[in-house]
């Protein structure tokens, strides 16, 4: 099976437009030189390094589908990377909606002691408190909220989850904190004070 292969030393551009003529041994050469880079991209939001594999696939998954929408075969590159940077907010926004999904049981283990009833009543008064305050929030102030409380999220990572700039992730957070307090003062579990 003879097969040619191509020169490693041209251009991205011109691979591409082999890859676009059919040549998937141009396809492999972009994948070889620029793996590393989309791994490196992903790993800013996941982590775990069996999933980054997984994401690096699906990155070039990706961009070989969408090909014939890059406009300049000469910035391959950065347009590779921008889809790695979609694949992984689009998978931690996955893993986002599972854990949700997982924290939506409310039974809550009571303490030993004597006190013990009160207790699990009050947290879970605060637990429905806090779930009536987030209903009251948008989506994307909801999950901004979920991302910081269940998964330790900074403004950062929230910023880059929800696709918005630090600022703004800044202020949603602001924001719900803000609502998510009224819910409480409301349902008297926390008295009313001066705005902090």
């Amino acid at each position: 099976m003879g097969h040619r292969h191509v020169d490693h030393g041209c251009p991205d551009a011109e691979l591409v437009a082999a890859v676009r003529r059919g040549r998937v041994d141009a396809y492999s050469e972009l994948y070889r030189r620029h793996a590393r880079a989309v791994a490196a991209a992903v790993s800013d939001n996941v982590h775990d390094v069996e999933r980054q594999r997984d994401l690096v696939q699906e990155t070039f998954t990706r961009a070989l589908s969408r090909l014939d929408t890059l406009r300049d075969p000469g910035q391959f590159r950065p347009w590779v990377l921008q889809i790695a940077r979609n694949a992984a907010i689009d998978d931690l926004r996955a893993r986002l909606q599972v854990r949700l999904e997982t924290i939506e049981d409310d039974t809550v283990s009571a303490p030993e002691g004597d006190d013990a009833p009160e207790l699990a009543a009050e947290v879970r008064a605060l637990a429905n408190a806090i779930a009536t305050g987030l209903a009251a929030l948008s989506a994307r102030d909801a999950a901004a909220v979920s991302m910081a409380v269940h998964l330790g999220f900074g403004p950062h990572e929230i910023a880059a989850a929800l696709d918005i700039s630090y600022g703004n992730a800044k202020v949603v957070l602001h924001r719900a904190r803000t609502r998510l307090r009224a819910a409480l003062v409301q349902q008297g579990l926390i008295a009313a004070g001066g705005e902090g």
